[in-house]
């Protein structure tokens, strides 16, 4: 079972014939029955179903390679966990993909062999039949024109699943641009003057700005700590802004994500879930233990849970709170207090489970944008974007945030209780493990699954670190 397809043709008389007459020609197989597309001639006899029937066709062919070596790509050692999946050759933007111009025609479709483990770049490139520049660019693949898969992902879960390649536009810069930028911004500054100069209130509001500025100016000893403070309030905004696209992605992420509620004989309480596979969902070892309460002996907490759990993937509103509920089974196997995670079991009830978001793991960012999908405070599901700080920065930031904020209530400031020692924070300020961001998501959010800018599942929101002020709690850091 080793051999592959195009080894086991060539045992058959009718078949070698064929190929010597057809010297020249490309030999394409096509599944009829079983597998349907293309087939990669280099694919194991083990990666086949029981009854699988092919068409064999040969095309004319412009390289005289093909003759010698009619094989495509894929030579390594064949594991039992094969997966196939299909690809349109010609998507929505009709790029050219494949190699061989027969091929790329509306409706032809691939079939991509691969094994488990594998990431959906690799299982493409080795396949041999696609373009070269996929190795180098940016893609992904998308299923019913709404799900996307990313290219780092696995193959695990693709089994027969069909999909097309989309490749991202890369913005190009000529020459002739940069040396046009010093009169492009001339020419901006001009349309901005006739703008606003249209507009006799903004220029009011422009007056009453720079009036402001200058009497804190005046009042203030310390000018660089009072320009520091506008810096960051407007840095603040730039780095908020969320491109279209990765809405539309985390609306679809969004869909998995469940809002967890319990009432355990009056111990009521809520927090955030997600699909890791199939009915089992992934929360916070935290909650669970919040669940059942505290001296409660651990083999009583499975038949604890699928009493009085509930989770729902559809509150968006009000309204849909107590909707299309699903139970959990009396099942508790997996989790650690450590690492902080627990899984579930969904019970199965005929209602459709969302996609489970295994598939999207990925290694978490030191830095850049992420986006947090949950239920903060037992509310409606929402999102938000957030900055990682980096390894080096963490110390900074838990001195920063827990420090007293200076201005004119400053002394107000100072009468709070500190809720925490250094101690506390140092379990997480060097640990590689844990990333760490300043979020809103507070209290509920617990088990919301953390996203970096592609998409990709890179943690679970667990925790953060407050200390009261006399004017309430206040958040220093949160982590994943």
């Amino acid at each position: 079972e080793g051999d592959s397809l195009y080894a086991a043709l060539n045992t058959l008389k009718a078949v070698e014939k064929e190929i010597k007459t057809q010297q020249g020609k490309e030999m394409l197989v096509l599944g009829t029955e079983g597998i349907e597309g293309y087939i990669n001639l280099g694919m194991p006899l083990s990666c086949f179903p029981e009854s699988c029937h092919v068409l064999i066709k040969f095309a004319q062919s412009r390289s005289r390679q093909k003759e010698r070596s009619p094989v495509f790509g894929r030579h390594d050692k064949v594991s039992p966990d094969c997966v196939k999946f299909y690809i349109h050759v010609i998507g929505k933007r009709k790029k050219r993909i494949v190699k061989s111009r027969h091929l790329h025609k509306e409706g032809c479709k691939l079939c991509v062999y691969a094994f488990k483990g594998e990431t959906i770049k690799d299982a493409v490139c080795k396949d041999g039949r696609f373009l070269s520049f996929l190795e180098k660019e940016d893609w992904r693949l998308i299923k019913n024109h709404d799900s996307i898969l990313e290219s780092t992902q696995t193959v695990d879960n693709l089994e027969g699943e069909l999909f097309e390649i989309e490749v991202e536009k890369r913005m190009g810069f000529g020459a002739g641009a940069s040396q046009n930028s010093e009169s492009e911004e001339r020419n901006t500054s001009v349309l901005r003057e006739e703008f606003v100069a249209q507009y006799p209130s903004l220029q009011r509001e422009s007056e009453k700005i720079r009036d402001n500025f200058k009497k804190k100016l005046e009042k203030k000893k310390n000018r660089a700590s009072l320009f520091k403070l506008h810096k960051v309030n407007f840095g603040k905004l730039t780095r908020n802004s969320t491109p279209v696209k990765m809405h539309k992605l985390l609306s679809h992420l969004s869909d998995s994500v469940g809002y967890l509620s319990w009432d355990n004989n009056g111990n009521r309480g809520s927090a955030t879930c997600f699909v890791l596979n199939e009915l089992f969902i992934l929360t916070c070892r935290h909650v669970v233990s919040d669940i059942v309460g505290k001296g409660i002996d651990p083999s009583r907490w499975a038949d604890i849970i699928g009493q009085c759990v509930r989770v729902t993937f559809s509150y968006e509103g009000p309204p849909e709170k107590e909707e299309n509920c699903f139970f959990i089974e009396p099942w508790f196997k997996v989790s650690d207090a450590t690492l902080d995670y627990a899984v579930l079991q969904l019970k199965a009830n005929g209602q459709r489970v969302p996609l489970g978001l295994y598939s999207r793991v990925a290694p978490a960012p030191s830095s850049g944008l992420i986006y947090i999908i949950g239920h903060p405070y037992g509310e409606a599901k929402s999102s938000d974007g957030c900055t990682v700080i980096p390894l080096e920065q963490r110390g900074e930031k838990f001195q920063e945030h827990s420090q007293p904020r200076g201005g004119e209530n400053s002394s107000h400031d100072m009468q709070y209780i500190h809720m925490y020692t250094q101690r506390s924070f140092q379990k997480i300020a060097y640990d590689p493990d844990v990333i760490t961001y300043d979020t809103s998501f507070y209290f509920g959010a617990s088990g919301s699954p953390v996203f970096d800018a592609k998409g990709s599942l890179v943690a679970m929101h667990t925790a953060g670190i407050t200390y009261n002020r006399q004017t309430g709690l206040s958040h220093i850091i949160e982590f994943g």
